[in-house]
């Protein structure tokens, strides 16, 4: 009877401990969006003149990012919305139109990856697709 006991409490120390994990989950623990410079300008074949100042724009989206990840939940959430939206502002104006629909195409499909693995990168709200036509 003891041993049913104690293997009763097992479980639910292990259930509870799982729920515990799944619930601290919504708090990011790195930047979502951190890509190396040198994959994104051959993925969108940078001219020489874009180069300087979207690795600017990279590595202020990466900052932002990292600001956003070590706010607190209630924050976060707003952050990288701003962080999102600011950066893809700067890389229409930095960017061709055929460039920027490929930008935006990268960053649908990190966010789609994220939240099959069950993250929430960006807020419910954001679907950046809209911003291809524009």
């Amino acid at each position: 009877m003891k041993r049913l006991g104690l293997a009763i409490v097992a479980v639910l120390v292990s259930v509870s401990s799982m729920s515990y994990a799944q619930s601290n989950n919504t708090k990011l623990h790195k930047a979502p969006f951190a890509v190396s410079f040198e994959k994104l300008s051959k993925y969108l074949d940078l001219a020489p003149y874009q180069m300087d100042e979207v690795a600017n724009i990279n590595e202020y989206f990466i900052e932002m990012q990292d600001e956003s990840v070590k706010s607190s939940v209630y924050r976060q959430e707003k952050k990288m919305h701003q962080a999102v939206y600011g950066n893809l502002k700067l890389m229409k104006e930095a960017l061709t139109p055929a460039q920027y629909r490929k930008y935006l195409v990268l960053l649908n499909v990190t966010n789609n990856n994220y939240r099959a693995m069950g993250i929430q990168a960006m807020p419910d709200d954001t679907y950046l697709a809209e911003n291809i036509r524009k």
